[in-house]
């Protein structure tokens, strides 16, 4: 079949209903998949990192040990880039940072729901944590020899005294909050107004809920 114009065109049947080929629709192209996160045991990158994972203990607000046996400080690689950023701020200061959390499984937030369901302290596990997406850390500050630093409450603790505008206590404990709040925040990370020891990193709560295990495979 010829056009006025001299332009050859085919004809596709559909039924009964001729239908110009150059006029059909192309077959819908598959959607990219989104690159699987990655998370990373921080301890290989900052080899002075000390770990206080309170919840693979008992010595948590749960009062029982909820990560197993040999769990790792896991983070988002940009978690880590950060972190590492803040550690060597740290250390000419005569500190080292102490993890007490950073990768949570989703089913360890459904249990603290259960226990503490206010927002601000305990992420609403439908939404999920930060922590649920390896782009959360609490930690603290510790002497190169790794003895304690005094901070304004413990670690969990659910009172004023936890906030960063907590102006009590002692001098010595605000110089050191505002030590880490200094360290963390010049590497980008952003602080929980309600935790001294909480922060996120930048945009966590548009990344996927995470959920790999604690201990290398095999």
């Amino acid at each position: 079949m010829r056009a006025a114009a001299g332009l050859t065109l085919s004809l596709v049947l559909l039924g009964s209903t001729p239908v110009l080929a150059q006029d059909a629709k192309p077959a819908a192209k598959p959607k990219p998949t989104a690159p699987k996160a990655e998370l990373v045991d921080a301890t290989t990158v900052i080899p002075d990192l000390v770990l206080d994972l309170r919840y693979a203990t008992k010595d948590n607000f749960l009062k029982r040990q909820v990560y197993p046996d040999g769990a790792r400080c896991l983070l988002l690689p940009d978690s880590v880039k950060r972190l590492t950023q803040a550690a060597d701020v740290l250390r000419p200061q005569g500190y080292r940072l102490k993890v007490y959390d950073c990768y949570r499984p989703r089913a360890v937030q459904y249990e603290m729901w259960k226990i503490l369901p206010k927002p601000g302290y305990v992420a609403n596990p439908r939404k999920g944590s930060n922590h649920n997406r390896g782009g959360a850390v609490d930690l603290t500050l510790v002497t190169k020899d790794g003895a304690e630093v005094e901070m304004p409450t413990a670690f969990d603790d659910f009172t004023p005294a936890a906030h960063h505008g907590y102006t009590g206590g002692t001098p010595a404990s605000r110089k050191h909050r505002e030590v880490l709040r200094k360290a963390m925040e010049g590497a980008g990370f952003q602080r929980n107004r309600m935790e001294w020891w909480h922060y996120d990193l930048p945009g966590a709560t548009k990344l996927p809920v995470l959920d790999v295990p604690f201990t290398p495979a095999g």
